[in-house]
């Protein structure tokens, strides 16, 4: 793990993702994790009285489950509270999108939270007064839509890029049942964009 990684932008990310496994309730109290890369959020959840349960394709990571997502993998249905996954599904192609979270919605009993990176040109500001203790933000962006490159070779696609729309996303989110519960993405760090996921209630 190197300093480069643990950037002040990704430690936002690390905030956000903590905030919004908080923020689906007292309920949720059982984790899975996929994707763990150097377990800061598996610490950073356990700490927040949560158990968590690792999975990852590395296992030299020594998660507690392996699990390839570009294979055919079994969870055991409805195991987890939520299910989280915060950049990983752009590390594998997008025509595994749907199956994977057909796959995750099974082995969740409510929520799969996700970010996934969002390509975009943007201008972001924050204006902070000593009158207001909540800072105020201005976010302004256009999605890179005429490159077809990701920021990183190890990215098969970004939302935003080229063929890759917003829209798209969002209807594949649809397609396998599960419904958008919030959208969010951080003004000081709007690369990382994030979704809640839910069953829909009336199936459960």
């Amino acid at each position: 793990m190197t300093d480069e990684y643990l950037s002040k932008r990704r430690m936002i990310s690390y905030y956000n993702q903590v905030r919004i496994i908080r923020s689906l309730g007292k309920e949720v109290k059982t984790i899975l994790e996929i994707g763990i890369y150097n377990s800061l959020m598996s610490v950073l959840l356990t700490r927040n009285g949560y158990k968590v349960t690792t999975a990852d394709a590395n296992p030299e990571l020594k998660p507690d489950i392996l699990l390839d997502l570009q294979a055919d993998f079994d969870i055991p249905k409805e195991t987890f509270d939520a299910i989280v996954l915060f950049q990983v599904l752009e590390h594998i192609p997008y025509e595994y999108f749907e199956k994977n979270l057909i796959k995750l919605a099974d082995a969740t009993k409510r929520f799969i939270v996700i970010s996934i990176p969002c390509s975009t040109v943007f201008f972001s500001s924050q204006f902070h007064t000593s009158f207001a203790l909540t800072p105020r933000h201005f976010l302004i962006q256009l999605p890179k839509f005429w490159s077809s490159q990701p920021w990183t070779d190890e990215h098969y696609w970004e939302m935003g890029l080229k063929g890759y729309p917003k829209k798209r996303i969002v209807s594949s989110i649809k397609n396998v049942g599960l419904l958008i519960k919030r959208e969010f993405q951080d003004p000081y760090h709007p690369y990382h964009y994030f979704f809640v996921l839910e069953k829909n209630p009336k199936l459960l």
